[in-house]
């Protein structure tokens, strides 16, 4: 049983951040480096910061900055799951190019439910990449989905051959 962790949008982003900083990219995250990135004052950096800390998902230093705790990765892959999904439903469906559906997909990407990432995903066939060629996490309960309609289907014509 998991433990589901509430965010808020702006949490959100900065978990994001951090993961791309810190896991595809491998570099330190300081908390002058975010402040720079979102415009904002360290002061609300390191508030931030340390409301994620509460949750667990990062470990905050002062005046070195954060990394991503196990559970902090998670919930970023997550989030990043969503947003890169969006980024194919943009690009595939209503032809965006690339970056133009990076840019939309961070307006909506916090709000959706997993199920209608889920629905996107199954539809496009389970995608391994974005548009931008990183990486999409699989989710099982996805997968599982997916088996279930595939089974209720499967039932559903036996019901109407017999």
């Amino acid at each position: 049983m998991s433990i589901e962790i509430t965010l808020t949008p702006k949490e959100g982003k900065y978990l994001t951040y951090i993961y791309r900083k810190q896991v595809e990219g491998d570099e330190r995250t300081t908390t002058t480096g975010l402040a720079r990135s979102f415009r904002v004052n360290p002061a609300t950096t390191t508030e931030i910061l340390q409301k994620l800390a509460k949750k667990n998902l990062v470990e905050y230093t002062r005046y070195y900055g954060a990394k991503l705790t196990e559970s902090g990765i998670v919930e970023a892959q997550k989030l990043l799951r969503k947003h890169r999904i969006l980024e194919i439903l943009l690009v595939e469906f209503l032809s965006y190019d690339s970056k133009k559906a990076c840019e939309e997909a961070s307006t909506i990407d916090h709000h959706c439910s997993e199920d209608l990432i889920n629905a996107i995903c199954r539809t496009y066939g389970h995608p391994k990449r974005c548009p931008c060629n990183k990486k999409i996490f699989s989710n099982s309960e996805c997968r599982r989905q997916e088996l279930t309609e595939k089974m209720l289907k499967k039932e559903t014509i036996g019901d109407l051959n017999d």
